[in-house]
């Protein structure tokens, strides 16, 4: 007796097992893009309370932020000079008199957005 297709059972189980170790990937793309956004928000908080401490001790908070570049214990977040994001994006910075803001574009790149990663004070 020969065969010359796959039973029904045969597909449903190859389609069973692709979902399966499709769901794994997808959860693993979600768990990696979870930590880029927790290392950006350290990284906005940290510029921020070091930006906090020089308007504290100076008077006013500094003019750029790659004023704190040497202030930072790692330079994996500098790149051409600039304070990057987990994204590769460049941290941004506004000052306006003794006030100033530090935030990232987050996962879509896009300033003004909903996923915006913004310094807050506490």
């Amino acid at each position: 007796m020969s065969r010359n297709g796959f039973t029904l059972l045969e597909v449903l189980l190859v389609v069973v097992i692709l979902a399966i170790l499709a769901s794994l990937a997808f959860g693993l793309l979600h768990l990696v893009e979870n930590a880029r956004i927790t290392s950006t928000e350290g990284l906005v908080n940290q510029l921020g309370r070091e930006a906090a401490t020089v308007a504290k001790l100076k008077g006013v908070p500094p003019a750029a932020l790659e004023e704190l570049i040497p202030k930072t214990e790692s330079t994996r977040w500098v790149k051409d000079g600039r304070f990057v994001d987990a994204w590769d994006h460049p941290i941004q910075y506004r000052v306006d008199g003794k006030k100033f803001e530090v935030w990232s574009w987050g996962p879509d790149g896009i300033s003004g957005t909903a996923d915006d990663l913004h310094y807050v004070r506490k």
